[in-house]
């Protein structure tokens, strides 16, 4: 008997995969995700896709991995019944109003006169702590 070496691989993968596994002699132990569970496996395939993109040093690498992050982007539009056309739209209309990231502007801080916590921008850093936090600086006495 051959001995065979067996890999954990527990993550989605493209439909064609295991297909092509089989053809370089490989076996595959697979099952289909419920419409739930795909959606969360699609999240985080797209997690993984992104910092594939970030971990891309060349062109080359980079391009491969933004087309990775767009399948995955049009897997869970069609999951909820978005039209790309629809998400294209909302995309232009975005950077009309707030502007794209094409000038590289990079934010510090945001400070407001005010300590009325329905000031907008009070509440919107309020409702992400720990993306925006709080510096509360000590007052001297």
């Amino acid at each position: 008997m051959t001995p065979t070496r067996r890999f954990k691989v527990a993550t989605l993968v493209r439909d064609k995969m295991p297909d092509r596994i089989q053809q370089l002699g490989g076996s595959v132990e697979m099952h289909l995700l419920d419409p739930e569970d795909h959606i969360n496996y699609l999240k985080l395939k797209l997690k993984e896709e992104a910092e594939e993109v970030c971990q891309a040093d060349n062109p080359k690498e980079l391009k491969e991995e933004m087309a990775d992050v767009l399948e995955v982007l049009y897997a869970l539009s069609k999951k909820f019944g978005l039209r790309w056309e629809h998400i294209e739209k909302e995309r232009l209309q975005k950077r009309d109003n707030r502007g794209g990231f094409k000038k590289g502007t990079f934010v510090e801080f945001v400070e407001v006169e005010s300590f009325d916590d329905s000031h907008p921008l009070i509440q919107y850093c309020l409702a992400n702590p720990d993306k925006y936090p709080e510096i509360l600086e000590a007052k001297a006495s």
